[in-house]
């Protein structure tokens, strides 16, 4: 079987892992669980599921929420050493935790490129030293082993940018934000189709670790629809009137 990763709408590591949930089987509030432990040697964390419905497509919307944290930004190798922790504590295996380092250092490099720093000690982290992005690295990681999707083909459409500005802790940032455009030199990307971020630093690099071969954009189009089982949804956070914003994920025959 080969799964694909529908990214017409974006990527953003809670959308991924959203979308992993809703495929997954097994025992949910188990795995959640087991995230804010991994994730609160950061920050104290919650971290819940909701199930989310828009224009007929019923999804997951992973939601992550955190105490205020004493600085408003994490050294990168500190957050490497966080990471570290919380694989630690939630005694993780070697698939899972080489996985997640994999996710995170892809994000260090990107911001490293994007800060023009020449060592990773010089790099400081805002939206992504966060507690939220070991639940994405940690969680991604962990149903990607539990499923036993190692063994796949992992395919992926062209992802969608989005379009304008967003605001971030460096003020207002052209869409794609710094920390983006490293990671999508060598992947088929599209601008919109709606104003805002749709892709995340997170997202891209969750999905760069794992996807086999990347499609391209004349394969589908931007609507065209994928043959086989949809397996699961994962919603993004943005509403819009005519867009669902929803990352699918889909199993093909071979």
């Amino acid at each position: 079987m080969t799964m694909i990763f529908d990214l017409r709408s974006g990527v953003s590591g809670d959308m991924l892992l959203g979308a992993m949930f809703q495929m997954y089987e097994g025992d949910r509030q188990e795995v959640l669980d087991v995230l804010v432990e991994a994730a609160s040697v950061l920050s104290p964390t919650r971290v819940w599921i909701e199930d989310i419905e828009r224009m007929g497509q019923k999804g997951l919307k992973l939601n992550t929420e955190w105490d205020e944290m004493r600085y408003d930004n994490t050294p990168a190798l500190d957050m490497m050493s966080h990471l570290s922790d919380g694989l630690g504590q939630i005694s993780a295996n070697d698939r899972v935790a080489r996985m997640s380092r994999r996710i995170l250092l892809s994000i260090l490099e990107a911001e490293m490129t994007a800060h023009q720093c020449s060592t990773m000690e010089e790099v400081h982290l805002h939206e992504a030293g966060t507690p939220d992005t070991i639940v994405d690295a940690v969680g991604i990681s962990i149903l990607f082993d539990k499923m036993e999707l190692d063994g796949e083909w992992v395919k992926a459409t062209p992802i969608s940018l989005g379009a304008g500005t967003v605001m971030t802790s460096h003020g207002e940032l052209e869409v794609p934000v710094p920390a983006v455009r490293p990671m999508i030199r060598h992947i088929p990307v599209r601008s919109g189709p709606m104003e805002g971020e749709l892709a995340t630093p997170t997202g891209v690099a969750a999905v760069s670790a794992f996807v086999d071969i990347w499609m391209g954009h004349e394969e589908l189009g931007d609507t065209g629809e994928i043959p086989g089982k949809l397996m699961g949804l994962g919603a993004g956070t943005r509403e819009y009137p005519s867009f669902p914003n929803m990352l699918g994920i889909w199993e093909v025959e071979d």
